[in-house]
């Protein structure tokens, strides 16, 4: 007992789990591993001055046991004065609406309990009671699924605020800790059916590797994921520095440099993507290995080449850029108005301010230079000038060059990104743009030395 009780509180202070008057939700589901939880926390608890709160979930997955488990929790809990906070949830029901794993739908509706509980009582942390052979399990079955570097470092021992006391104990000497103790847990059968992979891993292969081959596995694999996970601390945050000198940050998109992730090894290149993605999404749930190299291989294509990733991210590839952006509805941006340039006078807009002003010719010379300032014939106006985005038909003749040509072609070949497009503001007569604001003046309108009457237009943001 007392090793056990000395080695938690070693895992414990390695990795900073606990503080002085940390409030702690723990998960117990009745079974050894969270009954060994609860008791050592319930002892620690007078050292770290903690508040302790029992979390359980019946899955209804196993009908009068789950329920007798409910009970069982909710007792103890009584007898050893720790409030216990018990919900019933159909979890079959819902992995048959999502198709989640029994393991998937389970994990997702315990920690939303958690959460719940954690909101409620204000709590800071979460204790889970993942032990050492969890752990192996776990790094096994990511090792025949082709798991990366970061899959490989196994279950993590602190992760945001869920805190893993067991993680480096073995699952029998928590068994003699119960026993020690009088601890008399409840039992799932189903843990000791080969019906799940990670039974299978458990049941079957663990015991043939420690048979055949070391008998010391726990203790090899649990070495082999403190070097990985070393390792892998190191590349991320060499991929991390990395990203702030190669892409641009943006709330909804992050717009990566081709040319630069190129000289990039390849190693970092995954994780740089790894990084970038889990930013806009906060999650990697769901993206796997063939998501990354997708978007590494999108890097060597041409503008327009494009793919939907998981969390409504989409990857594509403008000139020389790879973005990656949140899918976002936007409302339609139908900006237009009319605008009178008769007179003097001024437009307020939904993103700033437009001023019109009549001038004579001999004027002009005062006026070079304005910023955001064009000055047009108004007597080569046909239909009337309004402010507008862009639509189909869009004609535009640039200053400085001979003929017109499709907005969308001129737009194209000043390699104006695909996504800031819809996003311009112009001003038009018919489906003649005279100017696009902030950019370009049309040939057709410019004012010359026959120009009488000049109409200057000032556009004020903000």
């Amino acid at each position: 007992m007392a090793d056990l009780f000395k080695d938690v509180k070693k895992t414990i202070e390695k990795y900073n789990m606990l503080e002085f008057g940390d409030k702690i939700i723990i998960g117990v589901s009745g079974g050894p591993d969270s009954l060994c939880l609860l008791h050592v926390l319930k002892e620690l608890s007078k050292e770290y001055g903690c508040g302790l709160y029992a979390a359980h979930l019946n899955h209804q997955f196993r009908g009068e046991a789950a329920d007798a488990d409910a009970v069982f929790v909710g007792e103890i809990c009584r007898e050893w004065g720790i409030p216990a906070y018990i919900e019933v949830f159909d979890v079959p029901a819902y992995i048959a609406k999502t198709g989640l794993s029994p393991e998937e739908a389970g994990r997702e509706i315990r920690y939303r309990l958690f959460d719940r509980v954690c909101e409620k009582v204000g709590g800071n942390k979460i204790a889970v009671a993942q032990n050492l052979n969890d752990h192996v399990e776990t790094i096994l079955m990511r090792l025949m699924r082709g798991s990366g570097i970061d899959g490989l470092k196994g279950i993590e021992a602190v992760r945001g605020n869920i805190i893993r006391p067991l993680l480096e104990i073995e699952r029998y000497r928590i068994e003699e800790y119960c026993a020690e103790n009088n601890l008399i847990p409840r039992l799932d059968r189903t843990n000791l059916e080969p019906i799940y992979q990670r039974n299978k891993v458990r049941l079957e292969l663990i015991p043939y590797i420690e048979k055949n081959f070391n008998p010391n596995v726990m203790t090899a694999f649990s070495r082999f994921s403190e070097l990985i996970r070393e390792e892998n601390d190191y590349m991320e945050a060499e991929a991390k520095t990395m990203i702030q000198g190669i892409a641009e940050i943006f709330e909804d998109r992050i717009v990566i440099d081709v040319s630069k992730l190129v000289t990039v090894h390849t190693a970092l290149k995954r994780r740089i993507i790894r990084q970038c993605i889990e930013k806009l999404s906060n999650t990697l749930n769901g993206f796997e290995f063939k998501h990354f190299e997708g978007v590494l291989e999108l890097a060597q294509k041409s503008t327009g080449a494009a793919m939907m990733l998981p969390c409504k991210i989409k990857a594509y590839i403008s000139y020389d850029k790879l973005i990656l952006a949140k899918c976002i509805v936007k409302a339609d941006k139908k900006c237009y108005y009319k605008l009178k340039y008769n007179y003097n006078n001024s437009i307020d807009t939904a993103y700033g301010q437009i001023k019109i002003e009549r001038k004579k010719n001999g004027e002009i010379g005062k006026l070079r230079g304005q910023e955001n300032t064009i000055y047009i014939d108004p007597s080569k106006v046909k239909e009337g000038l309004v402010l507008r985005c862009r639509q189909a038909g869009d004609i535009f003749a640039p200053i400085g060059m001979k003929g017109s040509k499709k907005l969308k072609d001129y737009l194209i070949d000043e390699k104006i990104p695909r996504e800031k497009r819809d996003e311009l503001e112009l001003i038009a007569d018919g489906n003649e743009i005279v100017w696009i604001v902030d950019g370009r003046l049309s040939e057709k309108y410019k004012i010359t030395d026959e120009t009488t009457d000049i109409v200057s237009i000032k556009y004020i943001r903000g």
